[in-house]
């Protein structure tokens, strides 16, 4: 089988995957499809916004600004991509399995999503580029609880349910200035819809269930931009010092909202609509996504080790929703992130020489905060990269994180979580080589 061949049957598998994932954004799919698994602090803002890293990366706490290697390709600092000198693709998916506590219940859940679908190539000696699509963030929540229908001895449940979500395409470029100084640049269009719905379930003792539902829909568009610069300090015949990071703009996306009201019954069958939904409003408003900066240290020695730390900051009291209004329960996000990488021996004949062995750690105050409290996400994190074959250039990537976010207690919600994820790093050395006729 030829690589080109190779290279086409692995885009079309993660295009069949992508297009997958994102059918299970629509409202229609049973309750046990999910991309992110039960996650209630995605129901504040634009839903949980995603990592916007790499596999390799996730086994690193998510570190990445500040050193690229061209095997993989860089999605954190659109500098790095000039690392890739041959055409490279990285496709992947990421589960998360999680167990959620609110003092009172439990429940298990599990999500399953892509994670990225990127290309990057050559342009010239010192320019590279890369296309790719990914999503943005995910709105999947459900919440539920019974009471008693207010001057009657009736009981109702009221369901709080969202899904779907953002997907962002980006186009980026990556430059080498001089011999020591990497900029670059990304610009992104942002798309999607997410649904809201409220409902109530109505129990008349009839022999069938009565739903009322408020269903709130919106779909969200419009562009962003990203700048990234590194510095790179030889320090000596094996060791390079990395400093550098990225700045995201405040964008304002533009988005169309659909209110509607429907009247469901199910006799056993699963709840059906007894006459078209009835449209409440048709509005058209705006996003205001706030800046975002994050920097970065590394040391290096290529191909053997790289140690690194980043700091990132986004301040979520400048987020403006649908209607332009701030949202008191979003406020200042910050993160820290460290991780360690390590290849045995590039040039050995042992395959597991060959590989990648990361671990990393990450402490992040989340954008949450409810009832005076800022939800807290800490996790440990592990990835491992293996050839494809023997002194292969395209690796299969696997990363690894267990941690905590949230509390029990003052309304919160406690999510012990296990995620992985897995992918592949494809590269192939002789897609933009002029074949030669002897």
């Amino acid at each position: 089988m030829s690589k080109n061949f190779k290279f086409i049957f692995c885009l079309i598998i993660s295009f069949l995957a992508f297009k997958n994932t994102s059918a299970q954004s629509s409202d229609k799919i049973p309750k046990e499809s999910r991309l992110l698994g039960n996650s209630p602090y995605s129901a504040i803002g634009i839903g949980e916004v995603l990592t916007n890293g790499s596999i390799a990366s996730d086994g690193m706490g998510g570190t990445g600004l500040t050193f690229g290697n061209g095997i993989y390709v860089n999605t954190v600092n659109p500098a790095m991509l000039v690392k890739n000198r041959y055409l490279a693709f990285s496709a992947g998916l990421r589960s998360s399995m999680k167990k959620l506590d609110d003092g009172t219940s439990t429940q298990k859940d599990f999500g399953m999503n892509l994670s990225h679908l990127t290309f990057a190539f050559p342009v010239k000696s010192k320019w590279s580029m890369s296309v790719g699509v990914r999503p943005y963030s995910i709105v999947e929540h459900d919440a539920r609880y019974v009471k008693t229908i207010t001057g009657t001895t009736e009981r109702a449940e009221y369901i709080y349910r969202g899904t779907g979500g953002v997907s962002k395409a980006s186009l980026a470029n990556g430059f080498l200035i001089g011999k020591s100084l990497f900029a670059g640049f990304e610009a992104n269009y942002h798309f999607g819809t997410f649904t809201r719905d409220t409902t109530s379930h109505l129990l008349l003792g009839d022999g069938q269930d009565y739903y009322l539902r408020n269903s709130d829909r919106i779909a969200p568009k419009g562009a962003s931009f990203k700048a990234g610069l590194v510095w790179q300090q030889k320090l000596s015949s094996k060791w390079v010092l990395n400093i550098g990071g990225t700045h995201e703009f405040q964008s304002k996306w533009k988005a169309d909202r659909l209110r509607s009201f429907s009247t469901l019954t199910d006799a056993g069958q699963g709840p059906q609509i007894i006459k078209s939904p009835d449209t409440l409003a048709i509005l058209s408003g705006n996003y205001t996504i706030p800046q975002r900066t994050a920097i970065g240290i590394s040391l290096e020695s290529p191909l053997k080790w790289i140690f690194s730390a980043e700091y990132s900051l986004q301040d979520w009291t400048k987020f403006r929703n649908f209607d332009g209004k701030a949202l008191s329960s979003l406020t200042k996000s910050e993160t820290f992130a460290f991780g360690i990488e390590n290849i045995p021996n590039a040039t050995s004949s042992k395959y597991l020489n060959q590989s990648f062995y990361r671990i990393g750690f990450q402490q992040s105050k989340t954008p949450y905060q409810l009832n005076g409290t800022q939800v807290k996400d800490n996790s440990f994190t592990f990835g491992l990269s293996v050839p494809l074959a023997y002194r292969s250039p395209s690796y299969v990537d696997f990363g690894l994180s267990v941690g905590r976010r949230g509390e029990i207690g003052n309304g919160l919600v406690k999510e012990n979580y296990f995620k992985i994820a897995v992918g592949f790093s494809f590269m192939d050395t002789r897609w933009f080589q002029k074949p030669k006729i002897e």
